[in-house]
Parts: C-alpha cells; structure tokens; sequence
C-alpha cells in the first residue's frame, strides 16, 4: 500500500504507519520514530560496543532522556507527514526533513525490532573557524535550497553489523529521500578515525575523506580526532 504524496514510502496497511523497505535487505525497513520507542532506546545507547562511539548522547541513557528525545522526534516526524498530506495531490513537495529513522527488523508473525537508528540534520559543515555562522546561515534556509548542508547520525545494534544494513540504510536514505523529496545536495560525516564501519559505510555510499582534524572532539572524557567526509550528490547518482 502506498500514498502518493509519501512516495517513495509504502504505509503499512494494518497500522497506517508510513515506511521505507531496505530492497538488499528484505525483512529490514526504516519508520518514523515512535512513543513506544522510549522504553527501548536506552538499551541501544547504553550497549557498551555502541556508546564509545557517539558523541552526542549522554551516558548512561536514561529513561528520561529518552522519554525527551523520542516525544520531541515523534512531534518533527508527525509535522513533515502532516505537511505532506497537505500537498496538492499528484505532486512531490520538496520538505524540510526526513519522516523516518528508525531502522527495523520485521519478524515472521509482523512484529518488527529496533536495531538501528539513521538521522537526518543541518549541519555546520565541520568548519572549526566559523562553524557557528555556518550553522546559523544554513538553518537560515529555506527546504530545497541545495546549498544546505546535511549531515547524519547513525547507530546499529552490535548484533546485526558486519551484513551491510546500515549501508544500505545510507543508500535508501540519500538516494530515494534526501535528493528527491528534500533537494539534498550537500552532506558532511564525521566520524572518529579508529570507527572503521562508519568509515565504510560512508565510503561505500560515494563519500570522500576531506581531511582528518586532530583534537576535534571531547565526549564522554576524551578528546578524539575526526575524520571528516564530504558527499556531493554526483558521487552517488
């Protein structure tokens, strides 16, 4: 079942939730976030082989701030589908974000898990000198202008690496939202230099290492290096 003005998502016909199928991964699709989601994502964020990695969340993860995170990404997601269905019917609106990021595996009696997490947002453009004007002119811009520049936060369960799902993700992400239906043509990814599965996973999806920027982060008590990628759109059509 699907919606015009979704497209290219389907809408699952039992719940009327919209989602995208991962094709090279049948079983495995990618949904709006849900309220259900809270008492789920601290175990995610807190796994020991995931939290090193992230910058952003705090540790440990509570049930706070997930409660917090996924009430204030359920209300963004409901917004974007809810402009969409505004949309004249027939035609695709270029819109300020992605409805979806959650990464699912659905199970063979229609249950499905969380195993992953794939974000879309504006970024500064990983420039140490003037990142805060950056940020402020590209959120300054109106959806479509091709001149924003995005960038995505990304996470997978330990369990289910190595099989090239969050590839896949990146690809089915950028190829069919991104570019069509937001008028992406900028992305930044930064990730730490020793991360060799984000560095892959970029890689695969046509991003060019820019530079590596000694000293560029503190998280979590340590002052990491980071690898900074650039994606133009012609790198992967």
């Amino acid at each position: 079942m699907s919606k015009s003005y979704l497209h290219p998502l389907k809408v699952n016909p039992s719940t009327g939730e919209p989602f995208l199928p991962l094709d090279s991964h049948p079983g495995f699709i990618i949904t709006p976030p849900r309220l259900s989601d809270i008492v789920l994502l601290p175990d995610l964020l807190n796994d020991p082989n995931v939290h090193p990695w992230l910058k952003g969340p705090p540790y440990p993860y509570t049930l706070e701030h997930s409660r917090a995170w996924v009430t204030e990404k359920v209300e963004e997601a409901t917004a974007l589908l809810q402009e969409l269905e505004s949309s004249s019917e027939g035609s695709l609106k270029v819109v300020g974000g992605c409805p979806i990021r959650y990464i699912r595996e659905v199970k063979e009696d229609g249950t499905d898990v969380l195993v992953g997490d794939i974000g879309l947002q504006r970024s500064d453009g990983v420039d140490l000198q003037n990142a805060p004007r950056l940020l402020d002119v590209n959120n300054q811009r109106k959806a479509g202008d091709p001149e924003i520049i995005w960038s995505m936060g990304y996470l997978l369960a330990p369990s289910y690496g190595g099989r090239g799902i969050m590839s896949s993700a990146f690809k089915a992400v950028i190829k069919q939202w991104a570019i069509p239906r937001m008028g992406m043509r900028r992305m930044v990814g930064v990730t730490y230099p020793d991360n060799y599965g984000s560095r892959k996973v970029m890689e695969k999806n046509g991003f060019v290492l820019r530079e590596i920027v000694k000293e560029h982060v503190k998280a979590k008590g340590k002052v990491h290096d980071c690898c900074v990628y650039d994606l133009n759109v012609v790198c992967c059509s």
